[in-house]
């Protein structure tokens, strides 16, 4: 919401409040209304907005319920006072972070508007204001229903008020799948507010503790219950998240799927990993910031805590702003409260540190660490293994040699290009280093070896990102060039043959104890698809043809087009 929005939202709550209460208390004067049963009821408020807690993803607070029994029994003035004291509570405990107290005056509004309501349609469908416990039901029943059903209908209008209008979500609707649910809860408060109300009538204070004892205890219970779930649900998240990341065999999957699920199963506002494969080059992978502010801050070791969890191996967590990092408070622009650091355990060792920052303060419970060790824990390994894999599929693509594409590679990729319609024009260039038994017989396998690799590095350098460089098997290469006509082909073969004969190699040779420079030509033959050939096999044979026909008989140290 826009700052505008909630100075807004402020200034209507404070204008509000100082006219309606008034007419609140000259519409409904309080009643009986000695302290001590007050009292009672307020910390009835109290400790069930304490102990609010969540079914199908609704809060649920019994003072909800209590509502009505405080409304029947002090009258609207109280009920009023003592709602928008459970409400403010209820907020309080819910840690709401600095943005997020624009939520204070709108649900004080809300449930003025509730109470006012809900009051209204009660007084307006017969309910009096005092009444006997035995007419009670016989006369109000229907009032009561009505008491429920516009507060329920009040609520929902002024959450979608909210969602439309004041954070400008267009995908809120006023009737949704949940409503069925939301009334139920809603009047399954209803026996709650009677028996509270029948026990005061019937025992005063004392029917009014004894009624308030179970239902604080229901409240304290089906917190525990809700807590123990939420665990259960954060964990299987959590278990089912560590599957999909050892599952990815790439370490950009594996990282992007973790920015992808974690700011969904956590309360977060910033989220980095900091890599400790290098202790005294800790490195930063990647950073997620919820409101995408884009100030670089460079990071320093000593100012985070990624240091403090690699030293211990264990979780690292602060709850006040001044326990905030220097790094996290420079990253979150100082709006961090609080933040939780796990390490990424491998085999006993520390190889990254994962950590999650809030706005909010107190932001993170034990729930939450458990679950962030065990996904600290998946994640260590998840990039292990994706590592690994990228390893060997490096060491099965490349030749060892010269550390260019292997055949296997390059075949694999010219079938692609066949296969891809969308590519009309794409040519091949084989080549092959003029005499190399002559250099291999002369200066030994060593220095021919080191002529293989000097050859790689001009090509490598020549093609660039033009094109994929691959050895195609002893001193021959291959080079596949995407959307190069035969003209162009014939070009940077050129220039790759220049590359090579322009400059010489240097042998060192063992018994003189001396380097020597020795001159290398290539020879080359190129061909062009689809003009000249429709299969990978077909174009490979044109452009080997052309190079031993056009190049190598003519003399070497030439280029020659399949023809």
């Amino acid at each position: 919401m826009s700052k505008a929005k909630q100075r807004c939202l402020w200034l209507t709550w404070m204008i509000l409040f100082a006219v309606s209460l008034p007419l609140v208390y000259i519409a409904d004067p309080p009643r009986n209304h000695s302290i001590w049963s007050v009292a009672m009821v307020a910390a009835v408020f109290l400790i069930t907005a304490l102990f609010s807690f969540k079914v199908q993803g609704t809060d649920i607070i019994v003072l909800q319920g209590i509502g009505l029994a405080a409304f029947l029994i002090f009258g609207l003035f109280i009920e009023v006072l003592l709602t928008q004291f459970g409400i403010l509570v209820y907020l309080i405990n819910q840690r709401l972070s600095k943005q997020d107290t624009y939520r204070i005056p709108m649900n004080s509004i809300m449930f003025l508007g509730v109470s006012v309501s809900a009051a209204a349609v009660y007084y307006a469908l017969g309910g009096q204001a005092e009444i006997s416990h035995q007419d009670f039901l016989p006369l109000s029943l229907i009032p009561v229903v009505g008491f429920y059903l516009a507060a329920y209908i009040v609520n929902e209008v002024f959450i979608y008020f909210y969602h439309r209008w004041l954070i400008a979500d267009e995908t809120a609707r006023l009737f949704t799948k949940d409503m069925a649910w939301e009334i139920v809860v809603t009047f399954l408060m209803m026996p709650l507010g009677l028996a509270f109300y029948f026990m005061y009538l019937s025992r005063g204070i004392t029917g009014m503790f004894m009624i308030s004892v179970p239902m604080i205890a229901l409240s304290v219970i089906m917190r525990l219950v809700n807590n123990s779930q939420e665990l259960i649900r954060f964990l299987q998240q959590v278990n089912h998240l560590g599957q999909k990341l050892t599952e990815e065999l790439s370490v950009e999957h594996v990282i992007n799927l973790l920015f992808e699920k974690i700011p969904v199963m956590t309360p977060l506002d910033y989220l980095y990993i900091i890599s400790y494969r290098q202790p005294d080059k800790p490195k930063l992978l990647r950073i997620f910031r919820r409101d995408d502010e884009k100030n670089f801050v460079p990071f320093q070791q000593e100012a985070d805590p990624s240091q403090e969890v690699y030293r211990l191996a264990k979780a690292v967590s602060g709850y006040k702003s001044h326990e905030i990092y220097p790094f996290l408070k420079a990253l979150s622009s100082g709006k961090a409260r609080s933040f939780l650091a796990v390490p990424m355990m491998y085999h006993g060792q520390v190889l990254g540190v994962l950590t999650v920052a809030s706005n909010r303060p107190k932001a993170y419970t034990k729930t939450n660490r458990i679950g962030m060790e065990i996904i600290g824990d998946f994640l260590a390994i998840a990039l292990e293994n994706a590592k690994n894999f990228e390893k060997k599929r490096e060491e099965s693509e490349h030749c060892p040699l010269t550390d260019l594409y292997n055949y296997r590679y390059m075949m694999r990729h010219l079938d692609q290009m066949f296969k891809d319609e969308s590519l009309d024009t794409f040519s091949i260039i084989m080549m092959d280093i003029d005499d190399f038994k002559q250099v291999n017989d002369t200066y030994g396998h060593q220095n021919g070896n080191a002529i293989l690799i000097g050859v790689a590095n001009r090509l490598r350098k020549t093609v660039g990102d033009k094109g994929i460089v691959a050895r195609y098997g002893g001193e021959e290469f291959t080079v596949l060039l995407p959307k190069m006509d035969r003209n162009m082909c014939f070009a940077i073969a050129e220039s790759i043959r220049i590359a090579v004969v322009s400059e010489p190699f240097m042998v060192y040779l063992e018994k003189e104890k001396r380097y020597k420079q020795v001159h290398i030509t290539i020879s080359l033959g190129t061909s062009t698809a689809r003009s000249e050939a429709s299969a990978p096999a077909a174009l490979i044979n044109n452009a080997d043809f052309a190079m031993y026909s056009g190049a190598k008989r003519k003399g070497k140290n030439r280029v020659s087009r399949f023809v």
